[in-house]
């Protein structure tokens, strides 16, 4: 599970965040007739500023590099596949798909290798969702007309994977599926 250290690690941050607010709160009421008023405020509000900011820093360091963005960095795809999304419809192939003729084929994909697809619309905006088969979303991008997203991922585990539109494009958009085999 490579997400679940970046949960404990921001809700650390989130408690952490949280206590420094309530202090500030509590040491900023105001103040009673009696008293001369709150003494250097501006130095509390420094040092809450200076602390966010770095709670702030040290989370976005180390999560933005586990980012899907760039696990695969250094990496060269082994397969690309080609994805049009159409109402209702997907077109997969290892060849660029031609818009006025498209035809798509059986894709298998190799398991613990690297595998690009680049995903595009031929009319309205898709979403590209590819789902294990116990149906839990792996990972997805969106597929809009006139644009190629570029989607890499590692399938570590053999099987059948759906892929589903996540962005309502019309009547019939609950049938919009496709599938492929990762052995």
């Amino acid at each position: 599970m490579q997400q679940q250290p970046i949960l404990v690690l921001f809700l650390a941050l989130a408690g952490a965040a949280t206590i420094v607010f309530i202090y500030v709160f509590v040491s900023s009421k105001k103040a009673a007739q009696t008293d001369q008023g709150m003494s250097n405020p501006l130095k509390k509000r420094f040092w809450f500023l200076l602390i966010l900011f770095v709670i702030l820093g040290i989370f976005t360091s180390v999560t933005i590099p586990k980012s899907p963005y760039y696990l695969f960095a250094g990496e060269t795809p082994t397969k690309v596949v080609h994805v049009s999304a159409r109402q209702f419809a997907f077109i997969l192939s290892e060849k660029a798909i031609d818009p006025k003729n498209p035809s798509g084929e059986n894709i298998e994909l190799p398991a613990n290798e690297l595998v690009e697809f680049r995903v595009t619309s031929l009319d309205v905006n898709h979403g590209f969702a590819i789902y294990d088969d116990s149906n839990r979303l792996i990972t997805q991008v969106q597929a809009m007309p006139g644009y190629v997203n570029r989607l890499q991922y590692k399938f570590k585990k053999p099987g059948k994977y759906d892929i589903l539109c996540l962005e309502y494009c019309g009547m019939a958009h609950q049938v919009m599926k496709s599938t492929f085999i990762v052995k």
